[in-house]
């Protein structure tokens, strides 16, 4: 029984370790570029797509990276995908959307319609699912995302 209580109480602890750190999503953040629909990225997030999210506080700014000169992107499209390692990219800011973090979900509101993801943490990426009740603009597609550390500069 006394293994029992440890147990939970180990899940419990691990389970709000990851809430708290999906509240803390800050900074730029990439799709990996070989995930499919609902499967993620057998190389381990290595390659990155060049879409990806500025997040900060309660809003979510749509980027794209425009310096990669990459060659080994999905469709062999020169250009829009990069390594997770590169130390410098260029990127444009796209439009801002609305977010909020609340009990390991992200809540995404755009065309007045509020979206929940549930957010999961893997060991390379994090995982947004849309939850069953979806806005007409959503997908099925789970996003499969990355942290990007290395320099971002931002052109007009």
């Amino acid at each position: 029984m006394k293994n029992f209580i440890i147990f939970l109480i180990l899940m419990l602890l691990t389970q709000f370790a990851n809430a708290k750190e999906n509240l803390a999503l800050k900074g730029y953040w990439f799709e990996c570029e070989f995930s499919e629909k609902t499967d993620p990225p057998m190389d381990r997030c290595e390659m990155l797509d060049d879409d990806g999210f500025y997040f900060k506080e309660d809003v979510a700014v749509n980027i794209k990276n425009i310096s990669s000169k990459e060659t080994k992107c999905k469709k062999n499209k020169i250009g829009q995908c990069f390594r997770s390692n590169t130390k410098s990219i260029n990127v444009k800011v796209g439009r801002s959307d609305q977010v909020k973090f609340q009990h390991s979900n992200l809540i995404l509101t755009f065309l007045g319609c509020s979206q929940k993801f549930k957010l999961k943490n893997f060991i390379y990426f994090i995982e947004a699912i849309p939850d069953k009740k979806k806005c007409f603009w959503t997908g099925k597609k789970h996003f499969y995302l990355k942290k990007f550390d290395g320099s971002v500069n931002i052109k007009k």
